[in-house]
């Protein structure tokens, strides 16, 4: 094998080097764009593509009750009845899809017409929007329309989609700002607050809101569970909740709740 020894690279209409090579073996490179993408950050369509993040508390192994039900958050399970497993090993989380499916649904807004790469680790099959793609293969997405990545008959790990043509290692993001990604379809609120109350037509009424901790896809569905608050009239936006409940009785109160709020594709 040969080898060529130079100090830089440099493109004969360019005005610099797009490489230069050091003494010490080193490198110092200008790069416009990597893969056809961004250079660091967000590469990734996939959300929860280390699905870690489980606002549902769904337990590994439970059987879902409906088709396309949500398990870990992004995550929906297609064929009911049928649950995912998982292990976790140094944070990095590996899931058993089952036979039927388990899939993400990516936002139309964040997909631009082109080429994109699908990668994974493990021994489940894919399809996107139905086409089966091999590990490190391509799609051909269309800009402002919704694609759905599914894993099959075995298990995946750092799932990405991202664009051009080369698999480029996983990406890597905080806790929060997957959380916070996740938040745009669903969050799970720990509602808790002291209110008074209005009188109208001699009956009593408390009403609560709360804002999001980001705005939602669309203004979503919205329930209660394990506390005091049954409102009747619950009202939601992209921004916030608020919700009204008669015939409360005294005139303070202690009204907590977990409230669920679903803007999923």
């Amino acid at each position: 094998m040969s080898t060529l020894k130079t100090t830089n690279l440099q493109h004969t209409s360019a005005a610099s080097p797009a490489i230069v090579l050091a003494a010490d073996g080193s490198a110092a490179a200008q790069v416009s764009s990597l893969n056809g993408g961004p250079l660091a950050g967000m590469r990734n369509l996939l959300i929860n593509g280390n699905p870690i993040i489980n606002q549902r508390d769904y337990v590994s192994g439970t059987a879902t009750s409906g088709a396309n039900q949500y398990t870990l958050d992004r995550w929906r399970v297609v064929t009911s009845g049928e649950a995912i497993t998982w292990t976790d090993s140094a944070n990095v989380r590996t899931v058993t899809a089952p036979a039927g499916g388990v899939e993400q649904v990516i936002e139309g807004l964040n997909i631009l017409s082109g080429t994109y790469t699908l990668s994974w680790t493990g021994t489940a099959t894919a399809t996107v929007d139905g086409s089966s793609v091999t590990n490190g293969g391509q799609v051909t997405l269309t800009g402002g329309t919704n694609a759905t990545v599914r894993f099959s008959s075995g298990t995946f790990s750092l799932a990405q989609l991202e664009v051009g043509t080369v698999a480029t290692p996983f990406e890597r993001r905080s806790y929060g700002q997957e959380l916070a990604l996740c938040q745009r379809y669903y969050e799970r609120q720990e509602f808790n607050a002291l209110y008074g109350f209005t009188i109208s037509n001699d009956s009593q009424y408390r009403s609560w809101g709360a804002p999001f901790a980001v705005t939602k896809r669309a203004a979503p569905s919205i329930a209660f569970s394990l506390g005091n608050i049954a409102p009747s009239s619950p009202f939601t936006t992209t921004k916030g909740w608020v919700a009204t409940q008669a015939s409360l009785g005294a005139s303070t109160g202690y009204y907590v709740a977990n409230v669920a709020l679903s803007a999923e594709l």
